[in-house]
């Protein structure tokens, strides 16, 4: 099987790549700075941009699935970066004759504000309200797309190891998250990764944290 990622030079990108090859993936690592990428085997890395659709549509139409762990940086983070991304990434998609993605979100975002419990709702509601709107605005066109999509949304991220069981669950199950949902972006990606063949997570979205 060979993925098609988007924000593998982020921490949490690496750590789907870095994942991704150990599990035997083929990766084309689509990135606007090849320089922050390692020379790995099976990792075909692609430079170009993100407004770049016909660059992109070439880069894909190999690949059996999509990875996107995309997200602004702190310094702009309210920035239109999903709202503008994904109407465009279902059409590249779509032209390349790719069907499944699994992408990367936040706990909070849309509808998945019923799965959040205080401390962690009075962050959502102040200082990622931004951020999660940008989400939600990309998460629309996914929702009303003919693809098999995933929508992963973790807790706050950190650097720590993966973990043996983290806890993962359907957001229209209406759960109740733990109060400081803190994941480590190893968990995230095994659970992305996780999901790829899993039928029934399409059209699902899955809250998460470490526990």
């Amino acid at each position: 099987m060979k993925l098609f990622t988007l924000g593998a030079t982020g921490r949490t990108g690496q750590e789907v790549v870095k994942q991704a090859t150990e599990l035997g993936y083929d990766i084309v690592a689509y990135v606007r700075s090849p320089e922050k990428m390692k020379i790995q085997k099976n990792v075909e890395i692609v430079q170009g941009e993100l407004n770049d659709d016909k660059k992109m549509e070439q880069a894909m139409t190999s690949c059996n699935a999509v990875l996107v762990t995309l997200g602004n940086p702190v310094k702009d983070s309210s920035a239109d970066l999903f709202g503008s991304l994904m109407p465009r990434l279902v059409k590249i998609m779509g032209k390349a004759k790719v069907k499944r993605i699994v992408s990367l979100s936040s706990m909070g975002t849309g509808e998945t504000i019923l799965n959040v419990s205080y401390p962690y709702k009075i962050g959502v509601k102040t200082f990622l309200k931004g951020n999660q709107a940008d989400h939600e605005k990309g998460e629309k066109y996914l929702a009303e797309s003919n693809l098999d999509w995933t929508l992963v949304y973790p807790g706050p991220l950190f650097d720590g190891l993966k973990t043996k069981d983290p806890l993962v669950k359907d957001a229209a199950s209406g759960y109740k998250m733990p109060g400081a949902p803190k994941t480590n972006r190893a968990d995230v990606a095994a659970v992305m990764l996780d999901q790829l063949n899993k039928k029934d997570s399409y059209r699902k979205k899955l809250v998460m944290c470490s526990k």
